[in-house]
């Protein structure tokens, strides 16, 4: 087939033609891009439902995602079309990647491992921590489009797979930053291209993760990964089921539910990691025996607290106005809860009044 200018369309060459997928994969495991997936799944990334969303929402403001939300897109959009061939087959847009943002703490890591971990999926990391020092030749098979080539050789291969990348925003920064040690940048002209060339038949997905997006250029983060999910902090519905988790893990006895309810009030800004920290720095083995006769209080939680870094009111309506005025879905939900009419509408009708403005000359 001819291009543009009569140029014949040129084919992406394989860089690992004649080399057996075994190989590879061997070599993807000694450099650490093909690991093992620990014992992680979405139950144990513990939320609820946010049910004053509906009321929110009818009010015309945007409501605040729930950590049930996104576990729910999730199974949507890659964990069912993944297990499933028949599944992956009649859905009817192929999601090939999908990039988690939120404030740190808030389970991203987790929730893409619980992807894989459920399906029993290949997990590949190709995070700029993870390959730096790796495949540093400028081109070729040993440069960064031949890594690219075998991650997604294999991971087809031996579908499905599930393909991460830690601080993903960091790959498509405006500003390449000086005495980068990860020389995150590498990968951001070969990677949509290796993302461009998956096939509906392919059950492989693209998880990214990042805590601080607003650097990158939108244009090519949102060309690479289709679905932009906010994952939130921990509501109070969700702390209290975090709390009531980890004291029931640790055999801790609450004497009642208003105590449960005065740690999902007083740990508001906090992650579930953070009162993971408190409750294991609390319930020492020591403790543990001392319960007998010296009940735990709520107040041996609070110093331990403390000393973690909450999440400030800020930092989580950074996000939200990053989504809502730089991602286009998101800019769209904008218009629509700020009462306009659909921009596609609008340049459809203008269109459609232009062609007929041109048949009225025509007569």
């Amino acid at each position: 087939k001819k291009g543009k200018g009569g140029k014949k369309g040129k084919k992406d060459k394989d860089l690992t033609a004649g080399i057996a997928p075994e190989a590879i994969f061997t070599e993807l495991i000694k450099n650490g891009i093909v690991q093992r997936v620990p014992h992680v799944t979405f139950d144990s990334v513990v939320g609820t439902y946010s049910f004053l969303g509906t009321t929110t929402l009818a009010k015309k403001k945007d409501p605040s995602p729930s950590m049930e939300d996104v576990r729910r897109v999730l199974t949507q959009f890659c964990v069912l079309p993944l297990g499933s061939q028949s599944v992956h087959e009649t859905q009817p847009v192929h999601v090939k990647s999908v990039l988690l943002v939120g404030v740190h703490g808030t389970g991203k890591k987790t929730l893409a491992r619980a992807c894989a971990y459920e399906l029993g999926a290949n997990f590949f990391d190709l995070s700029p921590s993870a390959t730096a020092g790796k495949y540093t030749a400028k081109k070729g098979v040993d440069g960064v489009e031949g890594m690219l080539n075998k991650t997604f050789k294999v991971a087809k291969q031996y579908q499905p797979s599930v393909i991460f990348i830690g601080n993903a925003a960091s790959v498509f920064l405006k500003k390449k930053p000086k005495n980068d040690p990860h020389d995150c940048t590498r990968m951001k002209k070969e990677l949509p291209k290796a993302i461009k060339n998956l096939k509906p038949g392919d059950r492989v997905i693209v998880i990214g993760c990042d805590n601080s997006p607003y650097e990158a250029d939108v244009k090519g983060l949102t060309s690479v990964f289709q679905k932009v999910l906010c994952v939130p902090q921990p509501d109070y519905g969700s702390r209290l089921a975090l709390w009531d988790k980890e004291l029931r893990t640790k055999k801790v006895a609450v004497h009642n539910e208003q105590d449960l309810s005065v740690l999902a009030k007083i740990s508001d800004g906090y992650t579930a990691s953070d009162i993971s920290f408190a409750v294991e720095k609390v319930m020492t083995p020591m403790r543990k025996k001392q319960q007998l006769f010296k009940p735990v209080v709520v107040s041996e939680f609070v110093p331990f607290l403390a000393e973690r870094d909450p999440i400030y009111v800020e930092e989580e309506q950074q996000f939200r106005d990053w989504y809502l005025d730089k991602i286009p879905l998101g800019k769209k939900r904008k218009t629509f809860l700020s009462g306009g009419g659909d921009t596609d509408d609008d340049e459809g009708g203008k269109k459609k009044g232009k062609k007929k403005g041109k048949k009225k000359k025509k007569k």
